[in-house]
Formats: structure tokens, C-alpha cells, sequence
């Protein structure tokens, strides 16, 4: 059967598991054949929703994290970050990826090393990364010139905070989180000085949040201009690039891309 002809599950949220994901990369992707496994798995997420970071914030990710020696992924999911990360990492590099569900960890790994065979510069985890981060593991593998947070949206500010008192985070540090529009990371957004209000996207009707012009007047802005923004915390400077929830082109979401500053140059009381 075609991977073009696979009949679509119209579901907003997952339905399919690891297994299913497992099934269509054996079938259908290549070993030793990155793109292949990757398209792979955007056709599954196509045929139904999974939640895989999507070729649109893939390619964003790349070119973000280009060059980046040490780098943090906190959420592997299935794999498909990380394969595109991976990719990226000068010879002397180093990705840590951490997954708390089993499962899902077990399947990433196979997934990967379909990909891309053996390469010791990739360290796959199983463990709460929260944990892992708020005792400074050793297994980590820090500081970090970049982090990857596509985990459970209301740790990202926590997880956020934990990287900076460790000193995870190497001065410069770029750190991208997923999603923060839909679902929504208020928390993240908190923390950052972003301002935000509560709404319901118009497609799903499910719960999200749009940008405001600042904390005070609460008037919301348009897209064309809150993209070219860039909003300073006492740690960091952000900046956010709309695009699309993955795999539904309907819905507007957005990474935020934020530049740790290791002495901060604001006010103590933002």
C-alpha cells in the first residue's frame, strides 16, 4: 500500500500509540535513511494526529539550533525531534534527550537507530526530566548551549527556572519551547514578561492564548506585529515565531525563542 493512500483519523488529539508509529516507520522507512523515517512519521501524524514537532517547526529548529554543541531535549516523544537535531550537531557535539514514559522511550530509540545507526554523540534518557534537572544529574550533560522543551506544557517555567540556578545554561543560550499558543504555556509566558490573555481558537474551540500589546492595557496584536517583538525578563530576551500547530495548518501557534543573558540587565523587580 502507498504511504499516499492511507486513510486519515480525524482526531484533534492523539489516538494512535508508540506501537502504531513503530509499525508505519518499519514499513515505511528506510534504515540508515533519516528523511525517509521522517517522512514516515509526518505521514503518520497526518493520517492521525500524534504529536510529533511537524516539517514546519522541524526546519525551524534546525536552523535555530545550527552549530549548537550541547544541547538539551526535554520530551523525545517518539524521535523525530530528535533525529532532526541530530543532524545539526558539529562532529563534537553532543544531544541528551529525556523521555519519562517507557514506552514511548523504547520506541524512540529503535526509531532513532533506524535513522541513523550508532552515534555516540546522542544520549537517550528515560527519567523525569524535572527530577533529572532540579538535581543537576550528571547524566545530563551540562551546561547547555541549547535547550528543546516540547514536555508538559505547565513545567516549562519551572524547568526553565531549574536550568538557570544549576547553571545548565551556558551565557548565550538559545531555549525554544513548543506550543506555547495552543495548548498554551501561561506559566512560560509569566515567567518570560510575555503578556497574554486567555482565548478559544476558532477552529477547535479549544482553549489557547493570544499576545497582548503589554500587562497593562490588555489589547490584543496582531501576528504581524508581536512577531517582530522582543520581550526582556530578568534572565531572558524572547522572541516569538508564529507558525502553525503541528500537522493542523488551521490553528495558530507559536514557538517562543529565548536568549539566556547570564547577568541580567533589567530592573530586580521584573
Amino acid at each position: 500500500m502507498a504511504i499516499q493512500s492511507i486513510e486519515k483519523v480525524n482526531a484533534m488529539w492523539q489516538v494512535w500509540q508508540a506501537s502504531d508509529m513503530l509499525n508505519f516507520v518499519e514499513e515505511y522507512g528506510k534504515k540508515g535513511d533519516a528523511d525517509s523515517v521522517l517522512l514516515a512519521m509526518d505521514k503518520a501524524a497526518e493520517t492521525s494526529w500524534m504529536m510529533n514537532m511537524g516539517p514546519t517547526k522541524g526546519k525551524i529548529l534546525e536552523e535555530a539550533f545550527k552549530n549548537k554543541r550541547r544541547v538539551l531535549e526535554i520530551g523525545t516523544f517518539l524521535g523525530y525531534s530528535t533525529i532532526r537535531l541530530s543532524r545539526i550537531l558539529p562532529p563534537d557535539g553532543r544531544l541528551t534527550t529525556i523521555e519519562i514514559d517507557e514506552t514511548n522511550y523504547q520506541a524512540a530509540r529503535h526509531i532513532v537507530q533506524k535513522a541513523l545507526g550508532s552515534d555516540d554523540r546522542i544520549r537517550m534518557l528515560c527519567a523525569n526530566a524535572s527530577a533529572a534537572i532540579a538535581q543537576n544529574d550528571e547524566r545530563l550533560g551540562g551546561p547547555f548551549d541549547a535547550v528543546l522543551m516540547d514536555h508538559w506544557k505547565p513545567l516549562y517555567a519551572t524547568d526553565l527556572q531549574a536550568l538557570v540556578q544549576n547553571k545548565l545554561l551556558r551565557p548565550g543560550a538559545l531555549v525554544i519551547a513548543d506550543n506555547v499558543l495552543f495548548p498554551g504555556a501561561p506559566d512560560l509566558l509569566e515567567y518570560l514578561r510575555v503578556p497574554y490573555i486567555q482565548a478559544q481558537d476558532e477552529v477547535s474551540g479549544q482553549p489557547c492564548l493570544h499576545i497582548l500589546s503589554d500587562f497593562i492595557t490588555a489589547q490584543e496584536e496582531p501576528v504581524n506585529i508581536w512577531s517582530g517583538r522582543v520581550w526582556s525578563s530578568k534572565h531572558f530576551d524572547t522572541s516569538l515565531v508564529p507558525v502553525p500547530f503541528e500537522y493542523r495548518p488551521e490553528t495558530p501557534d507559536a514557538l517562543s525563542l529565548s536568549t539566556y543573558r547570564a547577568i541580567s540587565n533589567v530592573p530586580a523587580w521584573l
